[in-house]
């Protein structure tokens, strides 16, 4: 049986002698850089298949750029990082919404392209986004996919989500975020999304997200 410790709202999490605030909110806040870090948000997805007759109210995404203004509130941070898959697919209303909310918001934001981000450049120039398909910074290599780095690599990509069983021998699926030696993953900031479960070997940390609780498991 794994090792659990439940964290109410805000989690302390040290990673190569940086420190990071993880929140319920599937977002890492870099308190040294003063950086904010989400992966997979996936706006326009409900936009996307609303398209194609399935009726997924846009109130979704809505909801998403509503728990970052309140993490901004949280975090005060200096910029944003966005791991890639910012938008799901073609530009809709929802990526017009996002435009309002980026003018508003007004803090420097860099989007690491992923392989959802097919916008052409001059919508995410329009949205004051600097958009790269890599960033080094201090001890990290920041990409959307998973990568064999020199640098410790955070990326997203994978969406991952823990499989918590319990004595009954009921199982429960969760968001979580994964540290292993040499990489970590970020769960999907979006609500509209799926998830991918992950096997930690032992040794390797896992933070799950359920409800407004952190679950720091040790494997």
């Amino acid at each position: 049986m794994n090792n659990l410790e439940v964290v109410e709202g805000l989690c302390e999490f040290t990673l190569l002698d940086q420190h990071f605030m993880l929140s319920p909110q599937r977002s890492m806040f870099w308190q040294e850089q003063q950086m904010l870090i989400l992966s997979d948000l996936h706006l326009g997805k409900a936009g996307h298949f609303r398209k194609h007759g399935i009726p997924i109210p846009r109130q979704v995404h809505v909801g998403d750029l509503q728990r970052i203004n309140a993490l901004i509130e949280t975090f005060t941070p200096e910029k944003i990082v966005f791991l890639g898959d910012l938008f799901h697919s073609d530009p809709n209303d929802e990526w017009t919404d996002f435009q309002f909310w980026a003018e508003h918001v007004k803090l420097p934001m860099l989007l690491i392209r992923g392989n959802h981000d097919i916008l052409g450049d001059q919508f995410y120039l329009e949205s004051s986004l600097e958009v790269l398909d890599e960033l080094h910074l201090g001890p990290f290599h920041f990409t959307h996919e998973p990568i064999i780095s020199e640098r410790y690599n955070i990326a997203g990509h994978i969406h991952p989500a823990y499989i918590l069983r319990n004595s009954a021998r009921q199982s429960q699926r969760y968001p979580c975020f994964y540290f292993g030696d040499k990489n970590a993953l970020m769960p999907s900031f979006g609500d509209f999304t799926g998830s991918h479960a992950i096997r930690p070997k032992s040794g390797e940390r896992v933070v799950l997200v359920a409800d407004e609780v952190l679950v720091k498991i040790s494997v």
